[in-house]
């Protein structure tokens, strides 16, 4: 292909990136998006999300999140514009937390910085947070905080700056190969291209042709509470309650502390999902703070839903369609996809190109 054609489906966090990608490749893009990104109907919104230098999810995942963070930081310097805010991070709970063991195990294989701190060492550095005698803690120097919407929209629009043709507001009803190419069909009539980079996240399934895995969408909630004391140097937190599951606590943004949950076990078809907030999603999110931060965190004042798509491996898939090589797709974020995406839409912008990706991906293949 001397000017591959290059379809895109889905312009949130991985399709925003692999679209420029693609076209600084030199690749003809044709991009859809049933919305137009960044929206609030997917997994990229709420202003903030999580980076990691460590990886609760397993050492594989480390080069691809430091190729992720070296990336934007070269995007940054392009448009002089701020991604990243350094705060570290530090993980309190049990020991045999997922956020506290798989993050110690992944700085360990991967030689990274890190601390183990016990509850009395938590108490000297960070007075503001209340924790028991019994907990221990995590701390990542390399964490802080992304501006996931302030990405995804400097991505297409440098993408479209380059040459990319993108379409919003356009519903993708199918996608089928065509020899040795593709063809999509949209609320727009029929494209056909070279190959086809699918990252359409929850609506994957719903797509007529697909013919990869079994998806899942699990819904979640994200909630802003008035800032009743400030905190010094706080860093990005991972909250155990207990039982095994972990709550995010932002450093404040513009006197509001953001508090999200790890999944909920609230699990359907996308169209099915309620996008309502109730009394039991901010319950939550209240006893976490009650508990850490009972000093620090005033009333809710406001909260959305959001959507994970995940794999039954709770890990990433990477891949290239079953039977159609000139399809690749990525699995969407499994509830921590958004610190690595634009490493994953490079690795897939490679792979659409019949190049290697500059992370090794196989370990996330299909089988």
């Amino acid at each position: 292909m001397s000017r591959p054609r290059i379809i895109v489906i889905g312009l949130g966090a991985v399709g925003s990136a692999a679209a420029l990608h693609l076209v600084r490749a030199g690749a003809t893009v044709i991009g859809f998006d049933r919305w137009r990104p960044p929206h609030p109907h997917g997994s990229t919104h709420g202003e903030s999300r999580i980076t990691r230098a460590t990886a609760w999810e397993g050492a594989r995942y480390v080069p691809l999140v430091a190729r992720a963070q070296r990336l934007w930081a070269d995007f940054a310097g392009e448009t002089g514009r701020r991604y990243f805010t350094p705060s570290g991070g530090l993980f309190v709970g049990r020991p045999d937390d997922y956020h506290l063991a798989g993050s110690l195990t992944s700085a360990r294989e991967r030689h990274l910085p890190h601390e183990w701190l016990t509850s009395r060492e938590i108490a000297r550095r960070w007075p503001w947070l209340e924790v028991s005698a019994e907990a221990e803690g995590f701390w990542d120097p390399g964490a802080g905080v992304l501006a996931p919407e302030r990405i995804v929209e400097d991505q297409l629009a440098m993408a479209e700056s380059r040459g990319a043709t993108l379409h919003y507001d356009t519903v993708v009803h199918g996608i089928a190969p065509t020899g040795s190419g593709v063809r999509a069909e949209t609320s727009r009539g029929a494209h056909e291209a070279d190959a086809i980079v699918l990252c359409a996240g929850g609506w994957t399934n719903g797509l007529e042709g697909w013919t990869g895995p079994a998806l899942q969408v699990e819904r979640v909630t994200q909630h802003w509470f008035t800032e009743a004391a400030s905190r010094a140097d706080a860093p990005v937190l991972l909250l155990g309650d207990g039982h095994g599951h972990a709550t995010a606590v932002f450093p404040a943004q513009h006197g509001f502390i953001k508090v999200a949950g790890h999944g909920s076990g609230r699990i359907g078809p996308l169209d099915a999902l309620n996008r309502q907030v109730h009394t039991d999603d901010i319950a939550g999110a209240e006893s976490i703070l009650r508990t850490y931060l009972p000093r620090h965190a005033g009333a809710v004042a406001r909260s959305v839903t959001c959507f994970y798509t995940c794999t039954t491996s709770g890990h990433f898939i990477i891949d290239r369609m079953p039977n159609a090589p000139q399809m690749v797709f990525a699995s969407a974020c499994n509830g921590f996809g958004f610190k690595f995406s634009v490493a994953v839409g490079e690795a897939l912008a490679a792979l659409a190109l019949g190049k290697t990706p500059p992370v090794d991906v196989r370990s996330w293949g299909i089988g």
